[in-house]
């Protein structure tokens, strides 16, 4: 049978809508808020896209400030607490697809300053350096300041990821924290007065601010749309996600709590493409070599 999903009309529209439509059984398309509502099985919105009233409304959110009441899947680890406060107690994550050509020519020296309520602060701090503030979309842009001290937008900073420019943020920012790990895909400082003498650092040294565009464009690299996709037509998961604790036993209490009935196979013995219980077992020679090697990798580290 198949299911038929509207998808609001949106900017992110045409993504979920292709990657819905290489699904099987799916049948997408983009609509107004006015349509019939009866002639949907279901609405995949992002943020606060209005969607038409009496069928199951997903949500996609990558900003804190929406105000939607179904937060299915979020888009930063930093916003699943905010989900649960909105009444998802088992949110996901599925960290939002940026797509940017590779940049034909190695991160510039230019410096761009995301809006924020320092930033006529920190114009001013380089103005007096005279160093240059240029527009983010400008071409000799290598270096983007988000000042921010709590949450920003999130798509700004990992589009200019994926271009390869180095982010320099603050680390109380959750939004730049969750993206960002310091000296290693950006720099993420502890207060304003640490940005001009970073920036002039990455300005005189091409190869660190080389290195750091690299890890930074590969850090947003792996996100897709098929992913968010996957999320959100996710049905009956079980228990909160606790991402930030990882390691052999915090992955047991995981799987514990979210695999709720499917518990039972955490003692279950793999062998000769057989997962078995002593009186139940499921046959893995379909899969493939790669995910047989994971299999038996997991289950005789105690990973279950």
């Amino acid at each position: 049978m198949t299911m038929r999903v509207g998808v609001a009309l949106g900017r992110y529209a045409p993504h979920i809508t292709r990657a819905l439509s290489q699904r099987i059984g799916i049948e997408a398309e983009t609509v107004p808020p006015d349509v019939d509502a009866q002639e949907y099985d279901l609405f995949i919105a992002v943020d606060d896209e209005p969607v038409p009233h009496g069928t199951e409304v997903r949500r996609y959110i990558t900003d804190h400030r929406v105000r939607a009441a179904q937060w299915t899947v979020v888009a930063a680890r930093c916003l699943l607490t905010a989900a649960v406060k909105k009444g998802n107690q088992t949110p996901i994550v599925a960290p939002l697809p940026v797509d940017s050509p590779k940049p034909v020519h190695s991160p510039q020296t230019g410096v761009a300053l995301l809006e924020d309520k320092h930033q006529t602060r920190l114009r001013d701090t380089f103005d007096s350096a005279g160093l240059e503030i240029l527009e983010i979309d400008n071409p000799q842009v290598g270096i983007v300041i988000d000042p921010s001290a709590s949450e920003s937008h999130l798509e700004p900073l990992r589009k200019a990821m994926s271009e390869e420019k180095v982010i320099v943020a603050m680390s109380s920012n959750t939004t730049a924290a969750d993206t960002i790990q310091h000296n290693s895909n950006g720099y993420l400082l502890s207060q304003l007065l640490q940005i001009r003498p970073a920036i002039e650092e990455l300005m005189r040294n091409d190869n660190e601010r080389l290195r750091l565009g690299f890890e930074a464009r590969k850090s947003v690299a792996a996100a897709n749309w098929q992913r968010v996709i996957r999320a959100l037509l996710l049905d009956g998961r079980t228990g909160n996600p606790h991402i930030e604790e990882f390691g052999p036993w915090s992955a047991k209490k995981r799987w514990k709590e979210r695999l709720g009935h499917a518990h039972r196979w955490e003692s279950a013995r793999y062998s000769n493409n057989q997962l078995a219980l002593p009186e139940e077992h499921v046959d893995l020679s379909g899969l493939g070599q790669l995910r047989k090697m994971n299999i038996e990798r997991t289950m005789s580290s105690g990973d279950l």
